[in-house]
């Protein structure tokens, strides 16, 4: 939406009649509206008023300053320096345009009270202490150099500015401008809420508590052979396992992500811990070691395929290097919402502190 601004611009008068002309122009020129008071002589408290408002409604400000400083107000200020204290106090974007060498200006456009001059001189110091400022030596120069100014300060201090009245949008526009926020609003909030719940359809899955057999094979080795290795007997077993346990034990290696390679050894971990804790108790095993197991690669697979379909882990979309051709797997919200469940130590209920202990010699 095209944006015009309302530029305030601050100077003596009579002595700046075509100084003022040219910066109206300038302003004019790169469709932007002016504002000042070339109409209205600043005499009283109620014109003070009038100028206030004016500066509060603009929002950029153009200090000229010629050779003249002005008329006084009741304090003594000139008129043009107190606008231009007000426009600090409400932080305007100042542009002061200084005449080059006021010294050289005709006898008409000067100050001849000494008194006036040196109140000139000290007001261009307090400007010039304040800002950095752009000198001018007639008013084709300061028309440039209005322009110039005012480009810069509009773009480093962007400002409210003003907008055609067909430009706003309706009342009507806004309402479903409003109501389609609002969905929006809704919308994040129920997405929100479903992050933290499995997809729906997943209750026709195997999940939680279900049990899935794992098959398996391996070897039984005497602990006290001294004998080649050909005495090793193989076994075929199987062990069933629930998804959640399954779950559990591979959701840690994807807090931040996992690749295939590293999410599928965590599958072959586990399997074997809970073979070697299925087996190494039977009695017949009492004296063997177990080794060399091997899993079903295609149960692993099943495994993280199944995983996926609950909704608990996802491929990792980051972006990589064209030579990363691996898969990188990662937990969903939801699955990390399951694993701090399964996996989170829970409070136990408090008893009266027991500081027993009990040493085992390593």
């Amino acid at each position: 939406m095209e944006k015009r601004y309302q530029i305030f611009i601050s100077s003596t008068f009579i002595d700046l009649k075509d100084e003022r002309q040219a910066a109206l122009k300038a302003i004019l020129e790169i469709d932007h509206m002016p504002a000042g008071m070339e109409l209205f002589s600043a005499t009283d408290d109620s014109a003070w008023q009038l100028i206030q408002d004016v500066i509060d409604s603009s929002d950029y400000y153009i200090l000229i300053v010629g050779g003249r400083y002005g008329s006084l107000d009741e304090a003594g200020l000139s008129y043009t320096e107190k606008e231009y204290d007000y426009a600090l106090l409400t932080k305007k974007p100042v542009i002061p345009l200084l005449h080059e060498n006021p010294d050289n200006l005709p006898r008409d456009k000067t100050e001849t009270d000494s008194n006036a001059w040196k109140k000139l001189q000290d007001f261009r110091k307090k400007v010039q202490k304040k800002h950095t400022c752009v000198y001018w030596r007639n008013a084709d120069d300061l028309k440039a150099k209005v322009i110039v100014g005012l480009t810069s300060a509009i773009k480093r201090h962007p400002a409210v500015g003003w907008v055609r009245a067909d430009k706003v949008p309706t009342e009507t526009a806004l309402a479903e401008v409003l109501s389609l926020k609002n969905k929006i609003t809704e919308l994040e909030k129920e997405a929100a809420l479903l992050r933290d719940k499995p997809p729906s359809g997943t209750e026709f899955l195997a999940q939680g508590n279900d049990k899935y057999e794992i098959h398996l094979s391996f070897k039984s080795r005497g602990k006290f052979s001294i004998f080649s290795h050909d005495e090793d007997k193989k076994y075929n077993a199987s062990i069933n396992l629930t998804w959640n346990a399954i779950f559990a034990a591979v959701a840690p290696s994807m807090i931040n992500e996992a690749s295939a390679h590293t999410l599928r050894q965590a599958f072959t971990d586990f399997f074997k811990r809970e073979s070697l804790k299925a087996f190494q108790s039977q009695k017949r095993f009492e004296n063997y070691e177990l080794v060399d197991f091997s899993f079903h690669k295609d149960e692993i697979e099943t495994c993280i395929v199944q995983l996926r379909a609950l909704g608990l882990i996802k491929e990792n979309d980051r972006k990589r290097s064209v030579s990363d051709t691996s898969t990188y797997w990662t937990l969903t919200p939801y699955g990390n919402t399951l694993m701090v469940q399964l996996r989170a130590i829970k409070r136990e209920p408090l008893e009266d502190e027991d500081l027993d202990g009990t040493a085992v010699e390593s």
